[in-house]
């Protein structure tokens, strides 16, 4: 969920604006935004969110504003390929079910507890770090957080399995279709190496709302106007963090260019879970950093791992370009896309 959306939800709510909101609860095929995604839309004609990027989004405003005029009750709508001019169709073929409704307590509550995951540090995480689940029946019936002992084992076993999330989707089950979503603490971009690919890559991960942390021994390099708004950790890798606390939501890039911090810092990487290692250099360095991390014990299929040279081959050679291809690799591990 885009961090701006969240503040003007919060800033509505505030100011006690009556506010509709529109969530796609389902997608079929291809589509543009996924379940989960949503729009809101306030009495006064403020707008914030977007349910697919532009080709249904002033229908759904349509209905939002006649909602909040009493013209329409709640409701369920479908949109999908289709040949009338008049009747809006997704522009990329699939087809996606969206929930038109007010602001409801259900919101108020995912709402303080998206913004209370982001707000906490990388060690408030570890200690929080379990799915938080919001569900609504096919009738309409808000039911609250899934923890409630009234909800299905079925729903909470079918969304953990997708944890750390995000997920959101409609699932049918005898009581009925429901709709549940996974809150989850947005994924972490752990940087070792306090240099100036990193100061661009630590902006570029605040932009796509990952949590970024910056280590270095170096306290020189790791300073605040260097690094604003970002978690700064100060020490070497293995006195920093244990293997367990880089969970399956963290990404690792390496850019120290410098074998006494590399391979610690690679060590305890390859020790954890998490879904992406990078590391900066050359091919010899590669070569040179894997024959290291041999020497310590680490096997041929524990150092595939390591996505080296780090990032896609975008031919960039600047600190900012460097960055933005490291990024673009780390999306497409998470997301399971495909390489150029």
């Amino acid at each position: 969920m885009d961090t701006t959306i969240l503040e003007t939800f919060t800033q509505w709510r505030a100011a006690g604006r009556d506010v509709a909101v529109a969530t796609i609860v389902h997608v079929q095929g291809s589509a543009l935004r996924l379940a989960g995604a949503r729009m809101g839309l306030t009495a006064q004609g403020e707008v914030a969110g977007s349910v697919s990027g532009g080709c249904i989004d002033s229908d759904a405003l349509a209905q939002m504003e006649a909602l909040l005029q009493g013209q329409m009750p709640r409701g369920q709508l479908w949109y999908g390929p289709g040949d009338d001019p008049l009747v809006p169709a997704l522009a990329c073929g699939g087809a996606v079910d969206i929930l038109v409704e007010r602001w409801t307590p259900l919101h108020d509550v995912w709402l303080a507890e998206v913004r209370a995951r982001r707000a906490v540090g990388f060690a408030a995480q570890l200690e929080t770090a379990e799915p938080f689940h919001l569900l609504r029946l096919e009738d309409g019936v808000v039911q609250g957080a899934l923890s409630a002992p009234d909800l299905t084992a079925a729903a909470l076993e079918t969304m953990n399995a997708v944890w750390p999330g995000p997920h959101a989707e409609t699932h049918s089950y005898p009581q009925g279709k429901v709709y549940v979503e996974v809150t989850a603490p947005p994924p972490t971009l752990l940087i070792f190496g306090a240099m100036d690919i990193a100061q661009k890559l630590a902006e570029l991960g605040r932009t796509l709302d990952y949590h970024v942390i910056v280590a270095d021994p170096r306290a020189a390099f790791l300073t605040p106007e260097r690094f604003p708004n970002v978690e700064r950790r100060h020490g070497w890798p293995q006195d920093l963090f244990t293997p367990e606390q880089l969970d399956a939501g963290c990404a690792v890039a390496v850019l120290f260019h410098d074998e006494k911090f590399d391979v610690p810092a690679l060590s305890l990487a390859l020790r954890s879970r998490a879904f992406y290692i990078g590391l900066l250099g050359s091919r010899r360095t590669q070569a040179a950093r894997r024959a290291a991390l041999e020497e310590v014990g680490f096997t041929d299929a524990e150092l595939a791992r390591i996505h080296g040279p780090l990032g896609l081959d975008l031919g960039g050679r600047e600190p900012a370009e460097i960055a933005l291809a490291t990024l673009a690799e780390i999306v497409v591990v998470r997301r399971g896309g495909q390489r150029p």
